[in-house]
């Protein structure tokens, strides 16, 4: 059973008695806009996507709600940001009260990175619908579970202290005022509460990437005036907005972790279930871990330029939850991807001998119309289109129909098209050196260039050429006339066909030759060839 089936089960189990009653269940999750949201993040996006899409196609009323969080204290200067040292003087400001580096974009800063966001997930077709969390607090939503946090203190500091080792002292408040003098939230401490009004300072050394103003003063804790810390507002969370799934990375789910501790404040505290959980693993890049503070890694938007939807999609649901994705745009992962894609095609329209309806499952998922049934496309591999579209001399659409025996459909060019154009990207960008190809033309064709042959090589070459005069100009017969030479002579492949690369390339690999030579010109290809002879 596919993953995402199997988790469905789960859910239909667990919520028999809501799916009944027709109550929507509510699926989360979200991402602080503290700078561009990095590839990773976008692995929870659809693991829950996907989970509501297969809900919705069993008929069970959800709603997969994605917070954009513009409430956490501005903690970092992103590296992309050009204008840091001017951005300086907010550290420690609430995200949305932060100015917007680019007006055209975005009302706020952390908006201008929930935009691109949105934009990215926009072409994966996933039923999201993404709220702010600042406005929630100022219309008093939150105004419940701050009480009772509040009046819960010394049972949160216990649960710290129990599920984690964190020892928080005695007049240790679960909430981070917004200061009424400098504007900050990252920089004060809650000491009292009267049941009313809580007694604040902002301290210049709460935190190291902050300066506090040192005011102290007494205010309401309630409609925005303050936020719950991280580890006490995620619980809150579930309970304000009705959570029923909500998963969570690797790190939150780890024993002692942020999870076990909103388990604990959730359901003893704010007393609602704790959602049902789907852990998953990291996101690495290049076997590193993602993550956005340190540098490490892409942003989604940069990943998604590199990859259409379908792609995209595979990328993120082809392993199960709990197993690590690896990606690496600089190596082979992206025509892997391809390839994969490509099979599971095969499997998903019985051209395979032996049925996986795992992977036709799979397959029907990448979708960004699921559930339609995709349409049975002839696919054209990805490394081959990557070749071509370096190959002056060569025609993608031509090679195209020559390879499939047959003449293309409307949406098979338009499937060509799309892999060329996302082939060109990956040249520009990160494609490693075996993928790149610089064709030797006619006019800097240069017989002393050529490297150096054995005897039994040009021996080889000579009946290569004479037989290759006779050969019909087609991929198979002139492959055939190649591997019967090199049989006959019992001569290692590389001997033969690393001379024939360094006629087109300058290297010693490339495409298959026999299709390669069907390409050129019988007569030029005689003529280069001629030079190993002569």
């Amino acid at each position: 059973m596919q993953w995402v089936d199997s988790i469905v089960g789960e859910i239909e189990k667990r919520f028999a008695a809501k799916i009944k009653a027709k109550k929507p269940l509510i699926l989360r999750d979200e991402k602080t806009l503290s700078g561009r949201v990095h590839v990773g993040s976008l692995r929870g996006i659809v693991i829950h996507g996907v989970i509501a899409q297969v809900l919705k196609e069993k008929g069970i009323a959800c709603d997969f709600l994605f917070e954009l969080n513009d409430f956490d204290p501005m903690d970092e200067l992103p590296a992309t940001l050009t204008n840091r040292e001017e951005f300086r003087k907010y550290m420690g400001q609430p995200l949305f009260t932060v100015p917007s580096p680019n007006t055209q974009k975005a009302p706020n800063y952390p908006l201008v990175f929930g935009n691109e966001l949105e934009e990215v997930v926009s072409n994966l077709q996933l039923p999201i619908k993404y709220y702010p969390l600042a406005p929630l607090y100022k219309e008093g939503k939150f105004n419940s579970v701050i009480r009772d946090a509040l009046d819960h203190a010394a049972d949160i500091r216990a649960i710290y202290r129990e599920v984690s080792g964190s020892v928080k002292p005695d007049d240790w408040y679960p909430l981070q005022v917004i200061c009424e003098k400098c504007g900050k939230v990252g920089t004060t401490q809650v000491t009292s509460w009267d049941g009313k009004l809580v007694t604040y300072a902002c301290k210049p050394d709460l935190v190291k990437w902050a300066r506090g103003c040192g005011h102290t003063g007494t205010v309401s804790p309630f409609d925005g005036n303050a936020k719950l810390p991280w580890k006490v507002e995620w619980p809150a969370k579930w309970k304000v907005m009705n959570v029923s799934i909500e998963g969570a990375g690797k790190d939150h789910s780890a024993a002692g972790g942020s999870r076990d501790i909103g388990r604990r404040i959730v359901e003893e505290i704010f007393h609602y279930p704790e959602p049902l959980n789907i852990p998953y693993e990291f996101f690495n890049i290049g076997g590193k871990k993602m993550s956005a503070s340190k540098g490490l890694g892409a942003s989604a938007k940069e990943v998604a330029d590199l990859l259409p939807p379908k792609i995209l999609k595979l990328l993120m649901i082809r392993k199960q939850p709990n197993q690590p994705i690896d990606f690496d745009p600089e190596g082979v992962t992206i025509p892997q991807l391809f390839d994969e894609y490509d099979r599971l095609s095969d499997y998903a329209f019985d051209r395979q001998e032996k049925p996986e309806p795992d992977f036709a499952r799979t397959f029907a998922l990448t979708q960004t119309d699921f559930p339609k049934k995709p349409l049975d496309l002839w696919h054209m591999r990805f490394s081959l289109v990557a070749f071509i579209v370096q190959m002056p001399h060569l025609d993608l659409m031509e090679e195209a129909a020559k390879a499939k025996g047959s003449a293309l459909s409307e949406a098979e060019k338009s499937d060509i098209e799309e892999r060329a154009d996302y082939a060109r990207r990956w040249l520009d960008s990160c494609a490693p050196a075996q993928f790149r190809f610089t064709f030797v033309e006619d006019a800097d064709f240069a017989p002393k260039d050529l490297p150096a042959i054995f005897p039994a090589q040009k021996k080889a070459f000579g009946m290569i050429l004479e037989q290759l005069k006779g050969t019909v100009w087609e991929g198979d017969p002139i492959h055939k006339v190649l591997h019967a030479v090199k049989t006959e002579l019992n001569m290692p492949p590389k001997e033969i066909f690393a001379p024939l690369y360094q006629l087109f390339f300058k290297r010693n690999d490339g495409p298959q030759m026999g299709w390669l030579l069907s390409t050129l010109p019988k007569e030029e290809i005689l003529r280069r060839i001629g030079c190993y002879v002569e």
